[in-house]
């Protein structure tokens, strides 16, 4: 989207812009190599102590070793041999965090399965698996994997019976399956496995066909055993998703994904778009694309690239994406608009009751009493609206 299509809305919301002021340099060069028409140039020389730091430091969060090792080792980055030796030893380990994931992600799978519970594995290892030429240049550090709404409840007593521990307890009984994103939960050994029944908390997260995730998918292989991922359309919409809607300022990964995939699915740019309006999320695709084609510099255009840099959203669209792609968003903010695209009255009724007055357990150790929760609720809802 354009600078003016990302600005005001009826409410006076505004979609935050994503600068290249919120990355080193010669990390987009990075993040964008051996995609067409990557053009931001290299450094021809060795970073200073400072600048290096910074790129190492970047590289980690945004979780491009694998990019940077790769540069390096195709001699398109200059680097002295101590930076060398630090990009090998960043890469190295994000690459043994992975493969202790895989082992865990089986794990996972195997007991699920046994349980009688189908999942789809999200993000990670599929998309490392599927959608790149060499699966070291897509790290990952925790789980993420989708069930069906209706086995959410039982999904989570099968878990939690092997040991992992929920981070935050249920509003009120039913409310997993029915309204929220998910289920985060934590192993023992410390990494977390996100539990999905729809890609992000908020509106745009009412709008995923929830159902036609589960048509089709596309097998991968780790470790000699057969695991479904999502069918390469869905992982588009969901990478968009992740790209749009997840962290700010935006991770350089899931940008990647966004460009990597986009250019891999050119011939099915309009089932693609044909997706995206079907759910009404043209404007976090259009999003996701406009963002990843301009912060990477990739100078030549897609027929997607193209629609998506022209897409004009609705200030309704615009006030949205901003609950997600702002410095100060907030879960109040999200879960205030989720109330309000929930299409029941009598569903609204037992969404807005799980949360102003959830559950003892899930006010335990956050607030004094249901009360006090009570009070808390509505003072973020006057702040959210505020802001």
């Amino acid at each position: 989207m354009t600078t003016q299509q990302q600005g005001g809305s009826a409410s006076g919301t505004s979609r935050a812009i994503c600068g290249e002021e919120h990355y080193p340099p010669a990390l987009l060069a990075v993040a964008a190599n051996g995609l067409p028409g990557a053009g931001r140039p290299f450094p021809s020389a060795p970073l200073g102590t400072t600048e290096w730091n910074g790129m190492l430091a970047g590289a980690l969060s945004h979780r491009m070793t694998g990019f940077l090792q790769k540069v390096i080792d195709e001699e398109l980055l200059v680097v002295t041999p101590p930076q060398a030796r630090a990009a090998n030893q960043a890469h190295r380990t994000s690459m043994l965090r992975a493969l202790a994931l895989e082992s865990e992600l089986l794990d996972v799978a195997a007991l699920l399965a046994a349980a009688g519970i189908e999942i789809l594995v999200l993000k990670g290892s599929a998309v490392a698996n599927l959608d790149y030429s060499d699966p070291v240049l897509r790290p990952f550090t925790d789980l993420d994997i989708a069930v069906r709404p209706d086995a959410i409840d039982s999904a989570v007593a099968t878990l939690m019976g092997a040991g992992f521990r929920r981070t935050l307890a249920e509003p009120r009984t039913g409310f997993d399956r029915r309204f929220d994103k998910g289920v985060t939960l934590r192993h023992p050994t410390g990494y977390g496995l996100d539990l999905h029944r729809t890609f992000v908390l908020g509106p745009w997260g009412v709008l995923v066909d929830i159902e036609g995730l589960w048509d089709g998918g596309e097998e991968f292989v780790v470790g000699g055993r057969p695991l479904r991922a999502l069918s390469r359309h869905n992982r588009f919409v969901h990478a968009c998703y992740h790209a749009a809607l997840g962290d700010w300022p935006l991770r350089l990964l899931s940008l990647r994904d966004v460009a990597q995939m986009a250019v891999a699915l050119e011939p099915d740019a309009a089932a693609l778009r044909a997706i995206a309006a079907r759910w009404g999320i043209d404007a976090v695709v259009a999003s996701a694309v406009s963002d990843a084609w301009r912060l990477l510099g990739l100078e030549q255009d897609t027929d997607l690239s193209s629609w998506a840099r022209r897409y004009a959203p609705t200030r309704r669209e615009v006030a949205q994406l901003a609950l997600h792609t702002h410095p100060d968003k907030t879960f109040t903010a999200q879960a205030l608009s989720t109330l309000r695209t929930i299409p029941r009255w009598r569903d609204k009724a037992a969404y807005a009751r799980a949360l102003v007055l959830p559950d003892a357990a899930y006010t335990q150790g956050r607030h004094a009493s249901p009360l006090a929760r009570f009070r808390f609720a509505i003072g973020e809802a006057r702040r959210g609206r505020a802001r």
